[in-house]
């Protein structure tokens, strides 16, 4: 008898081949993988260079933690002050209506005829709405210098201060020529960076002063300055933190008295000593790490406040 196998249409047949196999297994792992958190990476790097009295860097970066080089090419000590400017604000109208105002302020105290007389006695309105947010501090003349900081989007102006001869770095006699300033505009990074492991802790406040956690040793260190808080000081600036290197005829009160620019020997070119590296002022909240290869010597810790010493914001340490 013949037997005939017959299959209804409730009858299912699922037959799995080896490369769908294969297949099933790949999208899931793949699911699997897109599901994770993407690991961080370590900050992005941008190089800013001095030449004589003008800055050279890109001019667009990416937002995150970020390693600025600040590469002293000229003679004379220098520092990049980033200053977040509200929108639709940036270079041109720095250079036309805050650096001369300024300059118009230096002259004023140094009994001289105003730089643009068309400029008025306050700056204007929006500037109030300018954010600063750090950077690399003082360099001197022929060395480079590290510091990480975040840097959100936005429109930024770079910045030096620095006086010659009682003219600010950032502002140009000449009206076809800017000062040293320049702008970078810092687009969104989809890509999480991570700030650097730290070797000590250096943590600065209008009521504390300068205080250390940890301390430096010789070679390689990575110090986190952080911003408990911030203030305003008399000369229209908030603290921060530059390391001055020590030699036998260092002066710690004409270095204290150099730090404010309000004076007319402050901040005015040459210096009275070695910096080698900083941060300039931030947020309270803030942090930036500082890269340092110290050799034996003695230091100090300074902010650029009027008397720093009488606000705790000098401390000196030495290196064996």
């Amino acid at each position: 008898m013949e037997i005939k196998k017959s299959y209804t249409s409730d009858t299912k047949i699922t037959i799995f081949s080896l490369p769908g196999i294969a297949t099933i297994l790949v999208l899931f792992l793949a699911a699997g993988c897109a599901s994770e958190t993407p690991p961080e990476m370590e900050p992005n790097k941008v190089t800013i260079t001095a030449v004589g009295l003008t800055f050279e860097a890109p001019d667009t970066i990416q937002s995150g933690w970020t390693t600025f080089q600040l590469d002293n090419q000229s003679d004379m000590i220098h520092f990049a002050l980033f200053q977040k400017f509200p929108q639709g604000k940036g270079l041109v109208d720095h250079q036309e209506e805050i650096a001369p105002f300024f300059q118009n302020v230096m002259n004023g105290i140094n009994g001289m005829e105003p730089a643009d007389p068309e400029i008025g006695a306050a700056p204007p309105e929006w500037y109030s709405n300018v954010q600063m947010m750090g950077g690399p501090g003082l360099v001197s003349g022929n060395l480079n210098a590290e510091t990480t900081f975040y840097i959100e989007p936005g429109t930024y102006l770079v910045e030096c201060y620095v006086k010659t001869n009682g003219i600010f770095h950032s502002y140009n006699p000449s009206p076809d020529v800017y000062g040293m300033a320049i702008e970078i505009t810092v687009t969104e990074n989809p890509d999480a960076t991570a700030p650097p492991a730290s070797t000590s802790t250096l943590n600065i406040s209008s009521e504390g002063g300068i205080e250390m956690t940890g301390s430096q040793v010789r070679g390689e260190n990575v110090v986190e300055v952080i911003f408990e808080d911030q203030n305003t000081y008399a000369n229209f600036v908030g603290h921060d933190v530059h390391l001055v290197r020590l030699d036998e005829a260092a002066d710690e009160e004409a270095i204290s008295s150099w730090m404010n620019w309000t004076s007319p020997s402050g901040l005015e070119t040459p210096a009275p000593a070695t910096f080698i590296a900083g941060t300039n002022e931030m947020p309270a909240g803030s942090s930036a790490y500082l890269h340092l290869n110290l050799e034996p010597g003695d230091y100090m810790w300074i902010a650029e406040v009027p008397e720093p010493g009488s606000k705790g914001m000098v401390q000196r340490f030495t290196i064996e």
